[in-house]
C-alpha cells in the first residue's frame, strides 16, 4: 500500500472514531438516528477492518449501519477472474459452465453463483485483489491506537483485543481454514432445521472457496410469517447457537444479518440457512461445562460461588474482586433468560439498563475483566437476541436447552468442579458470595398507628433505584438525618449484592417507614 493510501485510510479511521462518539453522546432518538447516518455514510465504499468494524456496530436491519451487511458495490467479475484461475491454476472455465457478475459484496470478498461443469449450482466466494495487503495495513493502524477513557481508566487488555482482532482477520484471510471449519460446524452441529452448505473442497483454495448454493428470505421477510413458522426459525437459532457452543465448542461469531437466510417448506416448517464461517469462536470445554454449570445452578438453586464460577468461564479473578459482591445478581441479569419460566421476550429484557443500574462505572471494570475473545461471544448471543425481537418470538429457554444438549452433558456439568481460587485473590474480594440465590422481592411498608397505608412488592433489582421509590420530602428528611446515608446504602449492596436484609426502617411523625429485601 501507498503512503498516501495509507494516509487516506488514517484519515478515515480517525473521521469514523469521531462520528462514533458523536453517536455515544446523542441525546435523543432523532440525535442517534442522524448520527448513526453519518456514521453509515463513512464506510461507505469501505473494506477490510474498517468494514469489519461497521458491521460490528450495526443493529437490526433497519439500521442506517445495517446497508453494510450488503456490502459495498461489487466489482466486475473481469476484477475477479484473475484470483480464480491463479487459486486453481488453470483456467475458470475448465471448471466451471457458467459465473454470474456478484450481487452480495462484503468486507474481505465477494460472492458470485456459478455452474459446475456437472450442472451443479454453486457459490464461489473469491477475496478481493491485494486485500490482505490492505488488512495488514490497517492492522498496524489500529495496533498504534493509544489506550484512551474508559480503555485506559479501567485497565482492558487492549493489547489482547489487538491481538485477538489480529488472528481473528489472518484466519479470515485463508479461505482453506475457513472451508475446514464450515464442514466441522456442518458435521458437528446437528440441529433440525438448520442448513450449512457442502464444500467443495477440491476447488477451493486460499482466496477462493466454492459450496453449495442456497437462497432464502431476510430476518424482515420471516417476521411476515406465521407464528408456527417464525417460531420454528426461533427455535433453530437458539438450539444452534446452544449446541455450537455447548456440544461442539465453536460458535460462529459473525450474527450480522447478511450471514442468515431462511426458507419456508411447501409442506410445512422453515429451515436457517447459515453462511460465511471466516469468524467463528472456540471455547475450551472447561469454560463451557463453567457456563453450563452457572446457567443450571442458577435455574435450579445450587449453592455456587459467583466469583469462583466467573473465573472459571474466563474472566480476570484479581479485577473481579472489587465488584464480587455483584456478581450473584449480575449473573441472574446476564442469564435471564434462561431463569424465566415457560416463554421469554426479549423485548421485556432491559439487559443495558439492568446491568449499568447494578453496577454503574464499575461495568467498565467487568467489562475489562473478560478475555478479548469473549467480546466475540457476547456479540453472538446479543446477535440472537436481535433476531428474536425483529421476528416477534418468545421462547421457553430453558426447554430448548434440555432438548438441544445431550442428557450426559448436562449431568456432567451439575457435577463438574469450580476450579478454587488462591487464598490471596479471594482475601482481596470486597464481598465474598457462597452463594448465586438472591433477594427476590423489594418490600415497601408504610404504617400510620394500626393503619397500613402503603404496601408494595417490586422485583429486588429495583433497589437499586431506592431514591426514586421513595418521596422527595423523605428522601429530604433522610438526607438531613445523621443516621441515614443513602448513597451508602446504595454502595453497600452494590459491594455485597442484592442479598435478603433489612435497608432502611424509621418514624417520621406520625408515619412508620420500612424498606427490605426478602
Amino acid at each position: 500500500m501507498t503512503g498516501s493510501g495509507l494516509f487516506n485510510r488514517i484519515v478515515k479511521v480517525t473521521r469514523i472514531g469521531f462520528a462514533a462518539r458523536r453517536l455515544k453522546n446523542s441525546d435523543t432518538n432523532d440525535d442517534r438516528l442522524k448520527a448513526r447516518r453519518a456514521l453509515a455514510a463513512l464506510f461507505e465504499d469501505a473494506r477490510g477492518v474498517t468494514m469489519k468494524f461497521g458491521q460490528l456496530m450495526a443493529g437490526g436491519e433497519d439500521d442506517p449501519l445495517a446497508k453494510l451487511v450488503g456490502g459495498v458495490d461489487a466489482r466486475p467479475l473481469s476484477d475477479m477472474m484473475p484470483v480464480i484461475e491463479q487459486e486453481l491454476d488453470r483456467p475458470a472455465m475448465d471448471v466451471f459452465e457458467s459465473i454470474e457478475e456478484s450481487t452480495a459484496a462484503a468486507s474481505l470478498g465477494q460472492v458470485h453463483k456459478a455452474r459446475l461443469k456437472d450442472g451443479t449450482t454453486v457459490a464461489i466466494k473469491i477475496q478481493y485483489p491485494a486485500i490482505k495487503d490492505a488488512v495488514e495495513a490497517e492492522m498496524t493502524l489500529f495496533g498504534l491506537m493509544p489506550s484512551v477513557g474508559p480503555v485506559d481508566k479501567w485497565g482492558f487488555d487492549l493489547g489482547g483485543y489487538k491481538s485477538a482482532l489480529k488472528k481473528n482477520m489472518d484466519r479470515e484471510l485463508d479461505y482453506r481454514d475457513e472451508a475446514i471449519r464450515q464442514e466441522q460446524f456442518r458435521s458437528k452441529v446437528d440441529v433440525p432445521g438448520l442448513i450449512v452448505s457442502r464444500v467443495f473442497t477440491e476447488f477451493s483454495a486460499r482466496r477462493i472457496l466454492v459450496q453449495e448454493w442456497q437462497e432464502g428470505v431476510s430476518l424482515n421477510g420471516v417476521a411476515r410469517w406465521s407464528d408456527d413458522d417464525r417460531n420454528s426459525v426461533a427455535r433453530t437459532l437458539l438450539a444452534t447457537l446452544l449446541h455450537s457452543l455447548f456440544v461442539a465448542g465453536e460458535v460462529h461469531g459473525d450474527p450480522n444479518p447478511g450471514n442468515f437466510m431462511f426458507k419456508k417448506h411447501p409442506k410445512g416448517g422453515a429451515s436457517v440457512v447459515l453462511v460465511d464461517f471466516g469468524c467463528t469462536v472456540p471455547v475450551a470445554r472447561e469454560k463451557r461445562l463453567a457456563l453450563l454449570k452457572l446457567i443450571i445452578a442458577l435455574r435450579e438453586e445450587r449453592p455456587l460461588s459467583p466469583l469462583e464460577t466467573f473465573a472459571a468461564v474466563g474472566f480476570d479473578a484479581e479485577k473481579l474482586c472489587a465488584i464480587s459482591g455483584t456478581l450473584a445478581p449480575l449473573a441472574h441479569i446476564l442469564l435471564k433468560p434462561f431463569n424465566t419460566p415457560g416463554k421469554f421476550f426479549v423485548w421485556h429484557w432491559n439487559l443495558k439498563k439492568e446491568f449499568e443500574e447494578l453496577l454503574g462505572e464499575n461495568r467498565w471494570w467487568f467489562r475489562a475483566a473478560g478475555e478479548p475473545t469473549q467480546i466475540l461471544l457476547m456479540r453472538a448471543f446479543h446477535g440472537l437476541t436481535q433476531q428474536l425481537d425483529t421476528i416477534e418470538c418468545g421462547l421457553d429457554w430453558w426447554q430448548v436447552l434440555n432438548e438441544t444438549i445431550p442428557r450426559s452433558l448436562l449431568d456432567e456439568a451439575r457435577a463438574y468442579d469450580i476450579p478454587s481460587l488462591p487464598a490471596e485473590i479471594s482475601r482481596r474480594a470486597s464481598y465474598v458470595a457462597s452463594s448465586l440465590n438472591i433477594a427476590k422481592s423489594l418490600r415497601v411498608a408504610v404504617t400510620e398507628g394500626e393503619s397500613q397505608i402503603v404496601s408494595l412488592t417490586m422485583p429486588a433489582l429495583a433497589a437499586l433505584n431506592l431514591e426514586q421509590l421513595i418521596p422527595e420530602d423523605v428522601v429530604a428528611y433522610l438526607e438531613r438525618s445523621p443516621d441515614w446515608d443513602l448513597d451508602a446504602i446504595l454502595a453497600d449492596m452494590r459491594a455485597k449484592g442484592i442479598e435478603p436484609q433489612e435497608i432502611i426502617s424509621f418514624k417520621k411523625e406520625t408515619k412508620s417507614y420500612r424498606i427490605w429485601l426478602e
